[in-house]
């Protein structure tokens, strides 16, 4: 587990792992969705993760049209900003 005071590469290293899932997804590419949670906010159009870390919860909340439209690399930059505490502005 990590908290928001973890080294940057460690922060960086799960920021990109998720995007890179979240992408995977996206594009359809098959992932464990045990209770079909995944498949369920596809029909929603809904996508709402939560990251577990030792000092917080970081839950977002992003359809899956800003998810095709946004790239791999600024999912993991936005991923990252939450996970080191930064406060979102948009």
């Amino acid at each position: 587990m990590t908290t928001s005071q973890s080294p940057l590469r460690v922060l960086k290293a799960q920021a990109d792992k998720i995007a890179r899932t979240i992408k995977a997804i996206e594009r359809g590419e098959p992932v464990d969705d045990p209770g079909g949670k995944i498949a369920a906010s596809r029909a929603r159009g809904i996508f709402k993760p939560c990251i577990v870390m030792d000092d917080k919860l970081i839950t977002i909340e992003i359809s899956w049209t800003k998810v095709s439209e946004t790239s791999e690399v600024a999912l993991a930059e936005y991923v990252l900003k939450l996970m080191k505490g930064a406060r979102d502005s948009a």
